[in-house]
């Protein structure tokens, strides 16, 4: 039965998701048996909860023995176990509940079987036809395949969402059908809708759809194979019946004598070994070039998958490359010098980089040369506000303010008022500064007055950055884990309280850098993230990072420093021991990389989103770098 083969083109399409509505497909092929599912699930956690919950029931699917149709009853019945339970339960909102439809392609045979809002459309001649509505709920259904058929496995709400254009998409080019309906997807921006669909053609190899048990399902699929045999066993017919012909014709010339007799019987034994050889080669060419075939078709699903979800699902779309890679590799593991495998895998490096949102920064224009601001001088840390940059030299104790539409610069102060002054941040017209013999200070950039906020207090450990955020100040502690947060009061500001709620500890002990955006961020040495909000801990971590440009391992390595602000959309890593910029949601996830050689020996940045900007200081420079 596994000789008969369809070939399979599939696109797949979801919109946009949330915490607790997820719609989500899956698409698989081993040992020429094709799985898929379309799953809309409401739950906590959905969209998280339903992925592993596919891939579950996909591993199930390939690992259960037995025929199709009881191996795709069989995953139903875990499904129904699985999402009935109470780990798949809401604790606010809309009731949980889970939509599913599930198929397989064995042989040349369409086996489906589906409960809820989902439905499955063949298209066959020009008709298109619903199949879910031939059975019953939960009920097996099964048909044949032949060559041009189309089938779509979808959400009802994908349905009501195409309205008139279902008929019309489905008639699309496979490739045209997952970037149309994905980009009318996209550009609606409707969260919380279930919208999902996996299309699927055949390629080659006469469907009548009824509902069958699924003893009836898999004779009849036996039969057809009987009256059909594949070309394998075809040759073999051909060859056995000429020898056994040779054998016939050598027999009326066989000696008398013993001698003779031997020689005939050594000759007999080599054309039988030599037989037996050609049989054993022409099986193993016929089974490598199969799973050739199948291996190079799952990694083109693979790489159309990540392309249709490049946009809506980077997360998702970077598995799927990395599964098309993989593939392609095996692929030339079988047949290396294979060109049509060769030409693929280059279209997969050429587009890889377009699919994970990365690029990458040849010229650095320089912005500003700062020694044309006072000559020596050298910044390690930029603050950005409105549209001035601020920079402090440690060295030289000068604080300069620039306007960056006009590139005009201020000396705002030296030393007599900085003293020892290590950080400094800007925050509207006031400059924040942390000084070790003078304490926290406050700047006026109108008036030029200079107050203290507070002196050198017994209290702080060992300071690692100031930023200020809605007129109040914050430092951070490293070596007492706190960040001390200062209020504006009528006569001055308040004595230092600790921003950290009780019960809420963090180790600051390798602590960089600090931005806050409403949350507060805090840089680690080793790349790690704190995120708080309101004092508390709250939700920051690393998800779906690319390989490093050099091929090495995902993780963020000897970082400078980190940029967000309540006027960006997104959060910024200065991954300097991978040349990289990373662009993230303020969560983590991953959207975009930038790379280039010089990212290496920046030390800070500074983004604007709304001039598309982002601007990188090395010692006496400014450099500029254009945001696509």
């Amino acid at each position: 039965m596994g000789d008969i083969v369809v070939k399979l083109k599939i696109a797949q399409v979801i919109g946009l998701n949330t915490d607790q509505k997820a719609a989500q497909v899956t698409s698989s092929t081993r040992e020429a048996s094709s799985f898929f599912a379309v799953l809309e699930l409401v739950c906590d956690d959905a969209f998280t909860r339903g992925r592993q919950a596919l891939s579950e029931l996909e591993d199930f699917y390939f690992e259960f023995e037995g025929s199709a149709t009881e191996k795709l009853n069989a995953t139903f019945a875990e499904a129904e176990a699985k999402f009935s339970s109470g780990d798949f339960s809401v604790k606010e909102g809309p009731p949980s509940g889970w939509d599913l439809v599930l198929a397989t392609v064995s042989g040349k045979v369409l086996y489906l079987i589906g409960k809820g809002q989902v439905e499955v459309y063949l298209k066959r001649e020009g008709k298109l036809s619903p199949l879910l509505s031939v059975g019953t709920p939960s009920q097996l259904i099964s048909g044949f395949l032949q060559s041009g058929d189309r089938f779509l496995l979808c959400t009802n709400s994908l349905i009501s969402f195409l309205g008139p254009e279902l008929e019309k998409s489905l008639s699309l080019p496979i490739e045209t059908f997952e970037e149309e309906v994905g980009s009318k997807i996209g550009g609606s921006d409707l969260e919380d809708q279930g919208l999902a669909a996996l299309a699927v053609e055949v390629m080659e190899e006469n469907l009548e759809i009824s509902p069958v048990s699924s003893q009836g399902s898999d004779q009849t699929e036996d039969q057809e194979i009987s009256e059909n045999p594949p070309k394998k066993f075809f040759n073999l017919l051909q060859v056995f019946p000429a020898v056994f012909n040779l054998f016939k014709l050598l027999g009326s010339f066989f000696p008398k004598s013993g001698r003779g007799r031997l020689i005939i019987a050594v000759v007999l034994i080599v054309v039988i070994v030599l037989g037996a050889g050609y049989k054993y080669k022409l099986s193993r060419d016929e089974k490598m070039q199969a799973e050739f075939n199948q291996t190079l078709q799952e990694a083109k699903d693979a790489f159309e998958g990540a392309k249709g979800l490049a946009s809506l699902n980077p997360n998702e779309a970077k598995i799927k490359l990395d599964l098309a890679k993989d593939k392609i590799n095996k692929a030339l593991a079988l047949k290396s010098n294979n060109g049509e495998a060769q030409n693929f895998k280059k279209q997969i490096e050429e587009e890889s980089s377009t699919i994970l949102k990365q690029a990458e920064v040849a010229d650095f224009p320089l912005f500003l040369d700062l020694d044309l601001v006072k000559k020596d001088f050298r910044a390690n840390q930029m603050s950005l506000s409105g549209n001035k940059l601020l920079l402090l030299d440690t060295g030289i104790k000068t604080l300069v303010s620039i306007d960056l539409a006009k590139k005009s610069n201020q000396i705002l102060a030296g030393s007599e008022k900085l003293g020892e002054a290590l950080f400094a941040s800007l925050n509207g017209g006031l400059v924040f500064g942390y000084s070790k013999d003078k304490g926290v200070l406050r700047l006026d950039t109108g008036s030029q007055k200079l107050i203290t906020v507070s002196k050198i207090d017994k209290g702080w450990g060992e300071i690692a950055d100031i930023y200020g955020f809605a007129g109040n100040i914050y430092l951070l502690d490293k070596s007492n884990n706190q960040i001390w947060k200062y209020l504006p009061a009528s006569e001055g500001y308040s004595d230092k309280r600790e921003y950290l709620t009780k019960g809420t500890t963090a180790d600051f002990s390798t602590a960089l850098r600090m931005q806050i955006e409403s949350s507060v961020y805090i840089l680690k040495s080793g790349g790690e993230i704190l995120r708080f909000t309101k004092g508390d801990k709250d939700n920051f971590s690393y998800a779906g990072l690319p390989a490093s440009p050099a091929g090495g391992p995902s993780n963020v390595k000897d970082p400078k420093s980190i940029f967000v602000s309540s006027e960006t959309e997104n959060l910024y890593v200065l991954d300097s021991g991978n040349s990289r910029i990373l662009i993230l949601t303020k969560t983590g996830s991953y959207k975009e990389q930038i790379t280039g050689s010089k990212f290496a020996t920046i030390t800070d940045l500074v983004v604007d989103e709304i001039g598309k900007k982002i601007y990188l200081l090395e010692g006496s420079k400014i450099f500029q770098v254009d945001l696509k």
